[in-house]
């Protein structure tokens, strides 16, 4: 079975989110609360079910995710990680 951690990533599989990436900020039972700073922040996450999304472990951000929860600008900080986990590396786009 999958474990779900505080800071790991996870993608939108169904909905008119669909492929949009975002960080696992809060786990209620079969529920996940996802934030992408923008849109979500981390004080209004959306919340989908353990099925509706693939996760994406990330354990340097589940190590940090404290740090970036007391941070001053808490949904910037996720706002920066979440984008640098979407932008491409040099092998995605060849």
């Amino acid at each position: 079975m999958l474990e779900y951690k505080l800071g790991y990533f996870a993608r939108s599989l169904c909905g008119h989110d669909k492929n949009r990436l975002y960080m696992i900020v809060d786990i209620d039972g079969d529920m996940i609360g996802l934030s992408d700073g923008r849109l979500r922040p981390l004080s209004r996450p959306k919340y989908k079910k353990r099925k509706h999304i693939q996760l994406i472990r990330s354990e340097k951000t589940a190590a940090e995710f404290e740090t970036i929860k007391r941070s001053g600008d808490p949904d910037q900080a996720v706002r920066a990680e979440v984008s640098a986990r979407e932008k491409p590396t040099r092998d995605q786009e060849d």
